[in-house]
């Protein structure tokens, strides 16, 4: 009895000293908070679904574009335009820190909102990019892109004229169309006000998914090479902005489309959608523009939705922790490492 009294006062005594010690300590969850406040982050928004039937936006996060982890399920759901779905979502933010977003969804147009913290939206619009009368009557417009320069905003996007269209001999299944896709771009200073359509790039073959992007001396433009046999990831390059492209460059294998980048401090790293059979993202890197590494194939963590062609947004990490905050739970952890 005297040695079990012992025991049980040793341990009371080891227990009151563990707790001195760890009462002394931070808080690891404070620690960790800490240390992500601290640390830029990367919003990745996208879509589910092979023709947008998934219908929705969804976000993921990442400190180190590597490991991604769900953000929040199906963040707004809009339905605009005559196709009625959500595809290809595109998004930047201006000098003031708002979000501003725009997406697939019509023959005639796309659609634009914008968000204060990037996950409540807002100003829903359909935005009529299609003009017969000055020749632009479109059948399709298809993945917008934003660029930036200067204080000027340009929409970039992929269409092909209604002339130049065949529909499909069974209805519904648009893939079997018979499309002539060449860029068309148009601009705006204030996202209230656009420009009227006009020819952006027309090269002699089928070009979607067009975004640009700018170095010091060059503009380079990562497309989607749509003739047959080709199907795959390129880059063009011009001393304009407006072009001729040239020096065309294959970046990706073949079934490869939807780029988008994100300039690191070493790096220019260039994700893209791997589609046939729902392979996923894969990106590539290139410290010069001319030598690429692209030997990143991404793995699979047991989600079982289809992330599809989307955009990333860098965000201080004191943002994506009070959008943490804000959204509760993310859902399930980590869906995928690039």
């Amino acid at each position: 009895m005297l040695f079990f009294n012992r025991m049980t006062n040793s341990w009371a005594l080891a227990a009151i000293f563990l707790g001195l010690f760890l009462y002394g300590l931070p808080s690891c969850t404070t620690h960790s908070q800490q240390v992500e406040s601290n640390q830029d982050a990367y919003l990745l928004y996208y879509f589910e679904g092979n023709a947008g039937e998934k219908a929705g936006l969804y976000a993921a996060y990442s400190y180190n574009l590597h490991d991604w982890h769900l953000l929040k399920q199906k963040i707004c759901a809009p339905q605009l335009g005559e196709f009625g779905v959500f595809r290809d979502p595109c998004i930047i933010r201006d000098k003031m820190g708002e979000f501003h977003m725009v997406w697939t969804c019509g023959s005639s147009g796309f659609g634009y909102a914008h968000s204060a913290d990037g996950i409540d939206w807002q100003g829903e619009k359909f935005i009529t990019v299609s003009d017969s009368t000055r020749g632009f009557d479109f059948a399709n417009v298809w993945a917008p892109e934003f660029y930036v320069e200067q204080d000027t905003t340009y929409i970039i996007w992929s269409s092909t004229l209604r002339e130049d269209y065949t529909p499909p001999k069974e209805a519904g299944k648009w893939w079997n169309s018979t499309w002539n896709h060449s860029l068309y771009y148009t601009k705006t200073v204030d996202f209230k006000h656009f420009s009227p359509p006009a020819s952006y790039w027309n090269p002699d073959f089928q070009v979607i998914d067009g975004s640009l992007y700018k170095t010091d001396s060059l503009y380079y433009l990562f497309f989607k090479d749509e003739r047959k046999g080709h199907k795959n990831l390129m880059m063009a390059q011009s001393e304009n902005m407006m072009g001729p492209f040239t020096d065309t460059l294959s970046l990706a294998a073949q079934y490869t489309e939807g780029p988008m980048y994100v300039k690191t401090d070493t790096a220019l790293v260039l994700y893209y959608d791997y589609y046939p059979g729902y392979f996923g993202y894969r990106y590539a890197t290139t410290k010069n523009m001319k030598d690429w590494n692209k030997d990143f194939v991404p793995l699979k963590h047991g989600f079982q939705d289809i992330m599809r062609h989307g955009t990333l947004v860098k965000v201080s990490g004191q943002e994506l922790v009070k959008l943490r905050q804000k959204i509760g739970s993310p859902g399930s952890g980590l869906i995928t490492n690039f």
